[in-house]
């Protein structure tokens, strides 16, 4: 066991190194919720109102006396941000965020901004499954055996002898061999695709056309409180919809295999049951109540980032179901 975390060691290092970057970076969020003023990437001289943007993380303390002097519809002239600009903040904004937030400005001003948020994460979704498409298969694999793995849990819970660890270890690998699954290169995939996804998110939030843009009459800086506290039905909609997409992106491996095992007449396996008995806190659970904090937390972020996480989602149940039928395809020939 030791021997084969040492060969994974590099693996590791390089999912941490990643890990620890991105969370390293600022909020584009003020404390009022708004996009921070200096945060906000646009590709040509624009214009903001002053009640749209937050002013509290302005570094220069002049300019920011001058913004506090201004009325909320008073405008603040703000200058195309370059790429030199995005880099010398950081190699995660410059390589990441401000080349996707700049596509989603020049699509978004030739269509509306939810037109470029669904075609930037189609186009920045093709691009990473291109470039991982194999590990993301395993990966779903993994989510899809997810019950198997928690019968051979089960089967050694309680017992913490160097006999029965390896005896666990041996089968878990013995079923990752049977479905072709390598777990830390699927590890190796979530982590890399993480800055991705991660910037995605920020260009979402920072891009200004998005800021100041519209998707299907519902202007994408409103928050889903207001909303719901409004009545407002196409923001309720988008909300209500990026919940449940996310909810079935999280759990459809799992449906899928059921639904595959009892078409090919698979009998019902007892670690089904066993799981319930002896795990009541156990995976699905935990991304149940992964959904729901996430669905607490977005009421007050702006609508645009429900949008973007529903179109993503509705994306992934798409990818997945896809890759399940490539999948039993191969294992059926």
């Amino acid at each position: 066991m030791s021997d084969f975390l040492r060969r994974k060691s590099k693996i590791l290092f390089i999912c941490f190194f990643v890990l620890l970057t991105c969370t390293a970076c600022s909020t584009p969020r003020g404390k009022d919720g708004k996009v921070k003023v200096d945060q906000i990437i646009s590709s040509e001289m624009i214009q903001v109102k002053r009640k749209d943007v937050s002013i509290d993380s302005v570094s220069d303390p002049k300019l920011k006396k001058q913004y506090q002097k201004l009325d909320p519809n008073d405008t603040i002239t703000i200058k195309p941000t370059t790429f030199s600009q995005a880099f010398s903040t950081g190699w995660f904004d410059g390589l990441i965020v401000w080349p996707m937030a700049m596509l989603i400005n020049k699509i978004s001003a030739a269509t509306d901004a939810g037109i470029g948020i669904i075609i930037t994460t189609l186009l920045v979704q093709m691009i990473v499954f291109a470039l991982t498409g194999k590990s993301q298969m395993s990966s779903q694999r993994m989510q899809e055996i997810q019950p198997e793995i928690t019968k051979i849990q089960n089967k050694y819970k309680g017992k913490t002898d160097q006999e029965s660890q390896m005896k666990m270890y041996q089968e878990t690998q013995a079923l990752y061999a049977k479905y072709d699954i390598h777990p830390f290169g699927s590890m190796l995939v979530m982590f890399l695709q993480l800055p991705i996804m991660m910037g995605m998110y920020y260009a979402t939030m920072r891009a200004y056309e998005v800021l100041v843009g519209y998707a299907f009459g519902m202007r994408l800086s409103t928050t889903p409180m207001y909303a719901i506290q409004h009545l407002m039905i196409g923001g309720i909609i988008v909300y209500a919809l990026m919940v449940v997409s996310q909810l079935v992106s999280t759990m459809l491996p799992q449906w899928l295999k059921k639904w595959q095992d009892k078409k090919d007449n698979v009998k019902k396996h007892s670690y089904r049951e066993s799981e319930k008995q002896n795990d009541p806190m156990n995976m699905n659970m935990y991304m149940y109540m992964m959904v729901i904090i996430f669905a607490f937390m977005y009421l007050s972020w702006p609508l645009a980032m429900s949008y973007y996480w529903m179109i993503c989602s509705i994306i992934r149940i798409v990818q997945q179901y896809v890759m399940h039928r490539v999948m039993h395809r191969a294992e059926a020939k």
